[in-house]
């Protein structure tokens, strides 16, 4: 009898579902295809993509990815868009060597290395979209969060707008602001559970492994609802037809720079620890 009781205790174990570890991730050390990690490159090369008028981004070189050696973490992603162009994002987590399609009730944790310059050395002092947890259309926030940097970073979120009469300046309120040079890595993790009712989801954010206090800073028409210490959000974070992520740098007011961004240990996981390692700690 206790022969079985050990078997069964042992087949219990073994039986256990994984429930801590990464299920995806893009290591250019292991291949330098974009499309091994990502469903693709968005270049920018689009008729909708013009930064003054349609047609402007003629004769404008297009954005490119390519892997460098990087002084502190050797091979990393680097993304360059040029002056003249809107838009160089790496877009979803569906590649064909590793694949990732967010679903709701999906709680995951999106983790990444990050930095970036100008190649001219010029400051950036107009707010650049370097991350976009996007929404595919039709949709009613078309990204209920991201990240926005222009000498400082900051994560917003987007309410949504079911009536379409909305405008997305008062549907954005600021959660997170911090100071941040040019050409300094840092390391982002973003706990995001996917949820379709207004303040459903759930979102909470560390900078370098700490974790940060969010707020609703900077608001008009839509604010989060937070936990009584602020390091949890609740916002709708299901969107559209589908949810997915975009990491580089966007739109018009980006126009006017040829910025590098550079990307490092992304990935994700079902739990905090399974992604803590190479982000901050």
């Amino acid at each position: 009898m206790k022969k079985l009781q050990l078997v069964l205790v042992a087949f219990t174990l073994f039986a256990q579902p994984i429930s801590a570890e990464i299920i995806w991730s893009a290591d250019p050390n292991k291949s330098t295809k974009v499309s091994d990690y990502f469903k693709r490159f968005d270049d920018g090369n689009y008729p909708q993509d013009y930064c003054v008028k349609k047609g402007d981004e003629k004769g404008v070189p297009s954005s490119t990815v390519s892997v460098v050696n990087d002084a502190k973490y050797g091979k990393v992603w680097q993304i360059n868009k040029p002056i003249g162009r809107k838009r160089g994002e790496f877009a979803r987590f569906e590649g064909q060597l590793n694949s990732l399609s967010p679903k709701e009730g999906d709680d995951i944790y999106i983790a990444w290395n990050w930095k970036i310059d100008t190649v001219d050395g010029a400051k950036i002092n107009k707010e650049i979209t370097v991350f976009q947890w996007k929404s595919a259309a039709p949709h009613n926030q078309n990204y209920p969060i991201n990240m926005e940097y222009d000498g400082d970073l900051t994560l917003n979120a987007w309410g949504p707008d079911y009536v379409g009469n909305k405008s997305y300046s008062s549907r954005r309120t600021v959660l997170w602001r911090k100071a941040l040079p040019q050409n300094e890595w840092v390391s982002f993790i973003v706990r995001i559970k996917v949820n379709k009712d207004d303040f459903g989801g759930l979102v909470e954010f560390w900078f370098n492994g700490e974790k940060q206090q969010l707020d609703n800073l900077e608001s008009k028409k839509y604010q989060v609802k937070l936990s009584a210490d602020k390091t949890t959000m609740y916002h709708r974070t299901d969107d559209g037809k589908f949810v997915y992520p975009k990491w580089g740098a966007y739109n018009k007011k980006s126009c006017k720079y040829n910025v590098n961004a550079y990307f490092h240990d992304m990935k994700v996981g079902t739990s905090l620890q399974s992604v803590l390692s190479g982000n901050g700690k």
